[in-house]
């Protein structure tokens, strides 16, 4: 199956900031930083909203490896810049 996804670190944030415009997302710790660190990594991928509009998702990238610790790690990350007032739900 072809998905159109980004595993550039810029794009991805372009990608997020435009789903979330009611959000400041940068690339900051404080902010999407550890996703878009995995982003780079190509362990996963942000899905393009110019595809799928509003409902864009994360997914595995080329050197994803299932592991319960890194499904942990990116719904952290995930979650420091989705959720309003996350650090305080972690």
């Amino acid at each position: 199956m072809i998905q159109f996804a980004t595993c550039e670190r810029k794009k991805a944030l372009e990608y997020l900031q435009k789903v979330y415009p009611s959000r400041t997302i940068t690339d900051t710790q404080e902010s999407a930083q550890a996703l878009l660190d995995l982003v780079e990594k190509d362990l996963v991928r942000i899905q393009d909203p110019f595809m799928y509009g509003n409902r864009i998702q994360v997914v595995p990238g080329k050197k994803w490896v299932e592991s319960e610790e890194l499904r942990h790690t990116v719904m952290q990350a995930c979650r420091a810049f989705a959720l309003p007032d996350a650090k305080e739900q972690a």
